[in-house]
């Protein structure tokens, strides 16, 4: 159960950072897509896009920590559709572009990592009413 709020709390943390630095470098990062060849209206709408979901995801993240950690079932299960979103994005993503960076395997292994935790026996009886 500590392993299972301990990924949630790194996978919110790791996203909110990344939205932060997506956000405040947003104009290198637009010039850089624009180079790419994107126009800059698609280059704005795609750092947009990205910083929301990472946004969202960070802290759906947090919040499925904290209820965990309060031993709310509902944070479980938040946290379970959250992480299996984020494994589904990276590996959409990877295939997508053909290759890996460092973050999005991190964040795949991340997630997939805390969709395990989530499911394991040990968290679900710690999560169960009167007990422990």
């Amino acid at each position: 159960m500590r392993v299972a709020i301990g990924l949630l709390g790194a996978l919110a943390a790791l996203l909110l950072l990344y939205a932060a630095l997506t956000f405040f470098g947003r104009d290198g990062v637009i010039q850089a897509l624009a180079t790419a060849g994107l126009t800059r209206a698609e280059a704005e709408q795609f750092v947009t896009v990205n910083v929301a979901s990472s946004l969202v995801l960070g802290v759906t993240f947090a919040v499925s920590a904290i209820a965990v950690e309060r031993r709310r079932a509902w944070g479980r299960w938040t946290g379970l559709l959250a992480a299996t979103v984020l494994a589904l994005l990276m590996l959409s993503s990877m295939l997508a572009a053909g290759g890996v960076s460092a973050v999005s395997l991190l964040q795949l292994v991340l997630s997939v990592s805390a969709v395990a935790s989530l499911l394991a026996r040990t968290t679900r009886e710690w999560l169960v009413p009167g007990r422990g």
